[in-house]
């Protein structure tokens, strides 16, 4: 087993390799190297790990997608894309966290984070499981998906339709700034920073072929906006967002709908709709749609002093951070939007 940087004529290997896994995931393609170098700066390292293969030369039998960030709260991470690593086998996921391991070090990071992986990897790593993504089983075609809801959410997006609420699915980018000014709103009202245009600007020309945007409509008003991934058979929600004050409209049970038969429309046979706190009120609203869960980790390797606890649960027990969140939702929203992408350049993908 070799393992080396990927070089720009090995792009096409690695993506055939993620899409062909059952492992693979959105996040996982070499395009985000380009995302993360535009629009951050950042150092990356984009991990392939190669086996011999009888006659043929070698073939790629694992990526991992690394970068490097610095955070005034945590340091310095050697950081997988959300995904973590994309690996045949353990042995294979054992060669990239060796070769991971040395790059971090040589970077004199702190810690090396896997990202929301949805494996939980052997390795000496630190494993939380504190969030999971939802799938829905759109095979049995619209129809048969409509009445396997249930009752009340069927009458809910109905209730959205009478309520006047319309929808759009975006292809092309038109609804771009429909979208991040309903992510930009709904952050600060979280109190959570807003990443930068720029970011989904390029996000969306390095995939301009893999994505939907669907957005919902009060009178013309944009108060709902959902980005979508698609990537072999399946359509993976990445981020969404609710005006709350048109909440009691049901934008929500509208959009999802949409989306379901946006999946189906295309062809594709799973919705992931992407991740939430683990029992929490979003996880549970995702779970009446759902044919089935998935447990999402974080898994931490400490290469100096300190416990290895996950980069969140580090974040959240800091002083600073709960400062920003209880503040955030009161600072002007001009303000919030000039200081948001400053602030998630340190921890791109919450």
């Amino acid at each position: 087993m070799v393992v080396t940087e990927l070089v720009q004529a090995e792009r096409g290997c690695w993506d055939a390799f993620v899409q062909a896994s059952p492992h693979g995931l959105p996040q996982h393609l070499s395009g985000w190297q380009d995302v993360l170098s535009k629009t951050y700066g950042y150092d990356t390292c984009y991990l392939v790990a190669w086996r011999a293969a009888n006659g043929h030369g070698p073939a790629i039998a694992g990526v991992m997608p690394l970068f490097l960030v610095q955070s005034p709260l945590v340091g310095r991470t050697a950081m997988t894309m959300p995904g973590g690593l994309c690996a045949e086998d353990e042995t294979t996921a054992a060669a990239l966290l060796d070769k991971a391991r040395e790059v971090a070090r040589r970077a004199r990071a702190k810690r090396l984070v896997l990202h929301d992986t949805r494996q939980a990897w052997p390795g000496g790593l630190a494993t939380s499981c504190e969030h999971e993504s939802w799938l829905v089983d759109v095979r049995p075609g619209q129809e048969a998906v409509w009445q396997g809801l249930d009752r009340n959410i069927r009458r809910q997006v109905r209730m959205a339709q009478r309520n006047g609420l319309t929808h759009v699915v975006d292809r092309s980018a038109a609804k771009l700034d429909d979208f991040y000014q309903v992510l930009s709103r709904f952050t600060h009202q979280s109190g959570t920073p807003v990443f930068g245009r720029s970011f989904l600007e390029n996000t969306v020309a390095v995939f301009a072929q893999g994505f939907n945007i669907v957005m919902v409509y009060h009178e013309q008003q944009p108060i709902g906006g959902y980005f979508q991934l698609e990537m072999g058979n399946t359509n993976y929600g990445v981020w969404g967002a609710t005006l709350h004050a048109y909440l009691e409209l049901r934008p929500v049970y509208l959009a999802y709908w949409e989306i379901l038969a946006d999946t189906m429309a295309q062809g594709l046979y799973w919705l992931d709709m992407g991740r939430s706190p683990a029992g929490s009120n979003a996880s549970k609203y995702k779970g009446q749609w759902a044919t089935r869960s998935v447990p999402i980790y974080q898994q931490t390797l400490a290469l100096g002093a300190g416990a290895a606890t996950s980069v969140v649960q580090q974040a959240n027990a800091d002083a600073r951070f709960r400062s920003v969140r209880q503040v955030w939702p009161r600072l002007p929203f001009a303000l919030a939007q000039f200081l948001g992408p400053r602030l998630r350049r340190h921890v791109p993908f919450a």
